[in-house]
């Protein structure tokens, strides 16, 4: 029998954390009982900014993790943090939900996996395009063999705050605190969002080439004077999957905001315009052999918009003792492919 109510502490609370919050109030059964952080005054605002005057707070995480009233955790932390605390939490017996990338690494990630598995515990990477009605419904085609063999994916996925010459040299803009810049960054929901859509049908990925860039090489410190930019501002990469598929990437902070991706078949092509409408290409045979395509837009099917988020799949799981997907497994499959675009891209 499933439990009626899991109660959720969230440690980290920068801009993140405001999804994990609107995400998890969003689900019937959840309940968000406990905060931390080490600046109080990002406590009060978030305290402030979603009514959560009844939840404990504190500066220090051992002791929210020390509660018997908190079941699960979320950890919208820095990338350099998501391994200390994830195990922390785990040897606490808490339920965990990691932001992604899940780790520095894939020894790290791998690790974290290991101590979730031995502990019995749900564990889940907040990996959550995967979750968007056209990826769902783009999946179900490629399942279904809509498409016929796979050829190529194609995706772009890029934010443009870090373009700012004056933004300081933060945290994700160093290669000791975020992992790989742009590549953990943006590169995890590629690679999770091309294993999720593409599956069996491309196996795991087997070959990456890379190129990457850093634009704005030095920045002003938060605390004064300057420092060097040592992640990736962008990268661009090329990946073959086992069946032989093949894979570009264009991943950059220096570009105006913009996700787009598209899946070539044999048979037909995909292109995701937005998340209630896509764009197939259906190739169809002439009698002088020159291939010809009948092209059509196609609303997401209303399956797919019933508003299903990751943070439903990780309370649910809890709930019925069930499995959350992506899971830290998925998290180790993609910390393993941005070791290898990361030191192809070094080699480059």
């Amino acid at each position: 029998m499933g439990i009626d109510s899991v109660r959720v502490g969230i440690i980290g609370l920068g801009r993140i954390s405001d999804t994990h919050i609107k995400g998890y109030r969003a689900v019937e059964g959840a309940e968000i009982v406990a905060l931390c952080d080490i600046d109080e005054a990002r406590i009060a605002r978030q305290v402030e900014a979603h009514g959560l005057q009844d939840a404990f707070a504190t500066t220090d995480h051992a002791e929210l993790l020390a509660r018997d009233d908190v079941d699960a955790v979320s950890l919208p932390l820095p990338d350099h943090l998501h391994r200390a605390f994830a195990l922390e939490a785990i040897a606490a017996g808490k339920h965990v939900l990691c932001e992604k990338p899940l780790a520095m690494n894939a020894a790290e990630a791998e690790e974290m996996l290991a101590a979730a598995e031995a502990a019995g515990i749900v564990h889940a990477v907040h990996m959550q395009r995967r979750y968007s009605p056209a990826a769902r419904y783009v999946a179900d085609l490629v399942a279904e063999g809509a498409l016929g063999e796979l050829r190529h994916l194609r995706c772009r996925m890029s934010v443009h705050r870090i373009s700012d010459p004056n933004v300081k040299l933060e945290w994700r803009l160093r290669a000791d605190a975020g992992c790989y810049g742009v590549l953990g960054d943006l590169g995890a929901h590629a690679l999770d969002l091309a294993h999720f859509t593409m599956g069996e049908a491309a196996g795991e990925m087997v070959v990456a080439s890379a190129m990457g860039a850093i634009f704005i090489e030095q920045r002003e410190r938060e605390g004064g004077g300057a420092g060097e930019v040592t992640a990736w501002d962008a990268i661009n990469a090329a990946c073959r999957y086992e069946t032989g598929v093949l894979a570009s990437l264009q991943l950059s902070r220096f570009s105006p905001g913009y996700t787009g991706w598209e899946i070539d078949g044999q048979d037909a092509s995909v292109r995701v315009k937005s998340d209630a409408v896509v764009e197939l290409y259906e190739r169809t045979p002439r009698d002088d052999q020159i291939p010809a395509s009948q092209y059509s837009e196609r609303e997401v099917p209303e399956r797919y918009l019933d508003g299903q988020t990751l943070f439903d799949a990780f309370i649910g799981a809890i709930r019925e003792a069930g499995e959350a997907r992506p899971s830290f497994a998925d998290g180790v499959r993609v910390a393993r492919e941005l070791d290898a675009i990361h030191i192809a891209a070094m080699s480059c």
